[in-house]
């Protein structure tokens, strides 16, 4: 059991390097395509790094979920469960977080002059 928690672990701090890798470059680019709107860029920021991270996590979770829970073949149930799963949880993060976010640090009001 020990050696899962190390294991778990060395796979989180690598998700969250690569998270925090593609977070920053998206929200920089998320920054200078708003035309330098910070909140904005920020929530992109917030919002792939936490898909990234919650990818990381039910990737990693999930072939144990198979063969310890479920008794099942990992590698026969993981492949599009796993990707489903990840792309829900990812993309929940991703909308929740940033709605939260932009209602926290955005602009509150709405003029004629804003567009999609």
């Amino acid at each position: 059991k020990h050696s899962y928690c190390i294991w778990l672990y060395k796979e989180i701090v690598a998700a969250a390097y690569q998270g925090f890798g593609m977070a920053t470059v998206s929200g920089i680019f998320a920054y200078v395509a708003s035309g330098h709107d910070a909140a904005f860029g920020f929530t992109i920021f917030l919002a792939q790094f936490s898909s990234i991270l919650t990818a990381g996590l039910t990737g990693t979770l999930a072939p144990l979920i198979f063969t310890f829970v479920f008794r099942r073949d990992s590698g026969q149930w993981g492949g599009p469960l796993e990707t489903a799963i990840q792309d829900i949880v990812g993309s929940f993060a991703m909308v929740i977080l940033s709605y939260h976010v932009l209602n926290w640090l955005g602009p509150h009001e709405i003029s004629e002059s804003d567009m999609c």
